[in-house]
């Protein structure tokens, strides 16, 4: 009922990511899943398919993303954030889209957007959101304080 893939440094681009999406959005046991990925030539279509997975899985308690050193940007973000707001499972998140090599592919509007869902979100009780060295700047710290203020269920951050 756990799985921890690291694919760290073994060349996983869009093609396996978007395999591996399809698979978790059917699969029907998993309920954690911890997925390490590191290729900057995997980007947002895997990103936006991992998010429809998310949104669509419902058996998933715990996921773990990480994405640094990908190609993934807002697109990724922002549909991370609209599976948050309707997958009414999920208890625990970390994602983490740490900027190493996307620059500021990853901004406000990732930002923004996940405070919206956690203002919609009635499920997730921990959440770990690592954005650190990337475009995020005053309006997503602003948003996600009255986020924060809104949501009822968070009890770790």
């Amino acid at each position: 009922q756990s799985l921890h893939l690291d694919l760290y440094g073994i060349g996983v681009c869009d093609q396996t990511g978007l395999v591996m999406a399809a698979a978790l959005k059917e699969n029907s046991t998993l309920q954690s899943l911890q997925l390490d990925l590191d290729d900057p030539s995997m980007g947002d279509q895997t990103g936006a398919a991992m998010a429809e997975a998310f949104k669509e899985n419902s058996t998933l308690r715990s996921l773990h993303l990480d994405l640094r050193s990908t190609g993934v940007g807002d697109q990724t973000g922002v549909a991370m954030a609209a599976a948050l707001k309707e997958n009414s499972t999920l208890q625990s998140l970390h994602l983490d889209l740490l900027g190493i090599d996307a620059g500021d592919q990853v901004g406000d509007q990732t930002g923004v957007a996940i405070a919206a869902a956690l203002k919609e979100n009635s499920t997730l009780q921990s959440l770990h959101l690592d954005l650190y060295g990337i475009g995020v700047c005053d309006q997503t710290g602003l948003v996600m304080a009255a986020a924060l203020k809104e949501n009822s269920t968070l009890q770790s951050l």
